[in-house]
């Protein structure tokens, strides 16, 4: 008799545990008031320096755009991606440092991080077709036609944003986020690998900002993808420490991108 009675306590017990992890699992699928985040002190460092390097990036940018008599576009695109870049690497701060954050806090950052790659990815289409087409670009996309391309990834955006506001910063909105970085991180970048390709910019402060700007997109579209692979069996520790390394990588490309600005820049000045 109490054999048997132990055996059926033990399975209660055992079900009771599977039953409370299975519900504790339905926050992170259908969103709560808050949600744990991580990363650490290197998280931590690498989102500062992100920060950092994103607001020098965007002065130098818009002074670049101020004393340049062409490509004005360019450097406002630039300008305008690493100041969101900076919203997303404040906001990123944020979450490394409090146990819990808000699902507005943490849509906003994603939104943010997303269009950090959009404008990066914009300012590369706006100098392709900046440049006068050869004779083998008669093929090329017609500038009406990117944009409309552009709107409907962009529409696709604003869409998840409301989702990841009322739902949460679900396993599914991180999927979506990294689908539409992704997109745009090959987009942008099969326009950096065209402008490279004409030698046009060789050796001059476009060319380094293309070579930068290629890198650092390809580092933010990392991140997002990483972090859509929250429904992959890849360990979490191992999604978290590839983040922090791509976070690093930004913000020293970043870097090398505000280093050679402010060459440009003082240069220009010494010639006015």
């Amino acid at each position: 008799m109490s054999d048997s009675v132990g055996v059926d306590l033990a399975g209660f017990i055992v079900d009771r545990g599977l039953s409370n992890r299975a519900f504790d699992t339905v926050p992170s699928l259908v969103g709560a008031t808050t949600a744990p985040v991580g990363g650490g002190v290197t998280r931590f460092v690498a989102a500062v320096l992100v920060l950092a390097a994103c607001l020098g990036a965007t002065w130098y940018a818009l002074v670049s755009a101020r004393q340049a008599p062409l490509d004005t576009l360019v450097w406002r695109y630039v300008a305008l991606s690493a100041a969101v870049g900076s919203v997303f690497a404040g906001l990123l701060i944020i979450e490394t440092v409090t146990t819990t954050v808000g699902t507005l806090v943490q849509a906003f950052r994603l939104l943010a991080q997303l269009f950090f790659a959009v404008f990066l990815a914009l300012s590369l289409r706006e100098l392709y077709y900046a440049q006068p087409a050869t004779s083998s670009d008669d093929d090329r996309l017609s500038l009406s036609t990117a944009r409309r391309i552009e709107t409907g990834f962009m529409v696709l955006a604003l869409v998840q944003f409301p989702i990841v506001v009322w739902v949460g910063p679900t396993a599914v909105a991180q999927v979506i986020l990294a689908l539409a970085a992704g997109a745009f991180t090959v987009y942008g970048v099969s326009f950096g690998q065209a402008i490279r390709a004409r030698r046009v910019t060789r050796g001059t402060v476009l060319d380094a900002t293309v070579t930068y700007v290629i890198a650092v997109l390809l580092c933010v579209g990392a991140v997002s993808v990483m972090e859509g692979a929250v429904l992959t069996p890849i360990p979490r520790p191992a999604i978290v420490g590839a983040v922090n390394v791509l976070l690093a990588m930004t913000g020293s490309f970043l870097i090398s991108l505000v280093i050679r600005l402010k060459r440009s820049v003082d240069a220009g000045g010494r010639t006015s």
